[in-house]
């Protein structure tokens, strides 16, 4: 369906093929523009996780460093001091990076302005009070803690590398600095997972008084060990219905414990600043793997960190493009929106001139039809839970497909000649 949906309301000249950069094609910049550093290193490969990541070497790391304030350099002489809405750091482990952070953030403030939060993510293993208030100290105000779960059996079968107490330290750590939203990430859909499970870490979750809590599904992305022992039969996860009463539960026991759904894994208390790792309109990606949108034009950085650093010297690091045309722009909104479980009309006409209704009529009427909808006035549209749940179906099974596409052929090929989605 959906691929019936992008071809219906998408342009002729929209071919959803990525190809190789040419150093001709235009680059620039949007208003409102985010700000996304990625740093690919671990010391510890978790088997789900689909994220470009490398080993940890500190020589290398150094090196990165210096190729990320040469990709900001290079930036700075194509649009001066721009200004950004937002900074938000992934990884990868970015507090493996603590002091070469404190550089880059330097570099940042010296060649570019921001204009809104600052944003990190981190593991149990990687915090504690001095990185916590080292990363407050730098301008963090929302940070992420990757939990995944409380339990030592689950923490064991995903491969983390840490138990339920060093998870509870790791979090008291970074409650105590007192950011102004701590998330926390958990993992439903793990073999033999059972609702008790979920039912306990939430409650660990909210005895603690975390501000945002995000509960996503195992993913099993096909070049992940996770996938390979899917695909293998060796990995037995939930069927279909479970995974759907979990999801219920998830959205059930939160909101009767005062939480409000803000995408559909997310779940914000007390009207927090949303912390958020995807839901911009337009972004600019520094790192190795990074991906940028600007409306008219996707594009990511080669996935190979020597030939990051390298090339750098020279060039942006543009490995791959996707030309995208107006009307492709508007359904890429309109999708992150839906994943946001809040359509705002007004927004929509105010950054497309044009009215929702007119451009999306049939979609928006499947919605109604199929009873997705919690709530909707003339300028608000909100998903029920039920309509979370499909929305969240679809984003495991074309969205994370079509990124699979892309980041399994640039993490065996540098500067990949043409990637169709």
């Amino acid at each position: 369906m959906f691929r019936l949906i992008r071809e219906i309301f998408s342009d002729r000249s929209d071919d959803f093929t990525f190809y190789r950069y040419n150093k001709s094609k235009n680059i620039d910049l949007k208003s409102s523009t985010g700000l996304y550093i990625h740093i690919p290193f671990c010391t510890h490969f978790c088997p789900y996780c689909p994220y470009f990541k490398v080993r940890y070497n500190k020589e290398v790391a150094q090196e990165y460093k210096k190729a990320l304030l040469k990709e900001i350099g290079l930036y700075y002489k194509l649009f001066g001091k721009q200004k950004f809405s937002s900074i938000y750091i992934g990884g990868g482990t970015p507090t493996l990076m603590l002091n070469e952070i404190e550089d880059i953030m330097d570099y940042i403030h010296r060649y570019f302005i921001v204009d809104g939060s600052y944003g990190i993510e981190t593991n149990p293993n990687d915090i504690n009070k001095k990185v916590s208030s080292k990363l407050k100290s730098l301008g963090f105000n929302l940070i992420s803690l990757g939990i995944q779960s409380f339990s030592d059996q689950l923490l064991k079968k995903i491969g983390r590398d840490y138990d339920s107490n060093i998870a509870i330290q790791a979090l008291e750590n970074v409650i105590d600095e007192n950011f102004d939203t701590v998330n926390i990430d958990l993992i439903f859909a793990i073999e033999n997972q059972t609702i008790e499970d979920i039912k306990n870490d939430l409650t660990i979750a909210i005895n603690q008084h975390i501000d945002q809590i995000t509960y996503y599904p195992l993913f099993t992305f096909p070049y992940s060990e996770i996938g390979e022992l899917k695909k293998l039969k060796k990995l037995k996860l939930p069927n279909s219905r479970l995974r759907k009463k979990m999801y219920y539960f998830i959205n059930d026991f939160l909101k009767d414990n005062g939480y409000e759904r803000t995408t559909v894994w997310s779940f914000n208390k007390n009207h927090k600043e949303i912390y958020s790792s995807v839901t911009r309109d337009y972004y600019l990606g520094l790192g190795a793997g990074a991906g940028s949108y600007n409306g008219s034009l996707f594009y990511f950085n080669t996935f190979s960190v020597p030939a990051y650093i390298n090339v750098v010297n020279k060039v942006l690091p543009i490995s791959i493009t996707m030309n995208v045309s107006k009307k492709l722009e508007r359904i890429f909104w309109l999708y992150w929106r839906l994943y946001e479980t809040t359509i705002v009309k007004n927004t929509y006409k105010r950054m497309f001139h044009s009215n929702l209704e007119k451009d999306f009529g049939p979609i928006l009427k499947l919605i109604r039809i199929l009873g997705f909808v919690e709530f909707e006035d003339e300028n608000i549209l909100k998903l029920n839970t039920k309509g979370s749940h499909w929305i969240h179906l679809v984003q495991n099974h074309y969205a994370l497909n079509y990124v699979s596409k892309v980041w399994s052929v640039s993490k065996n090929n540098p500067w990949p000649d043409r990637i169709k989605l």
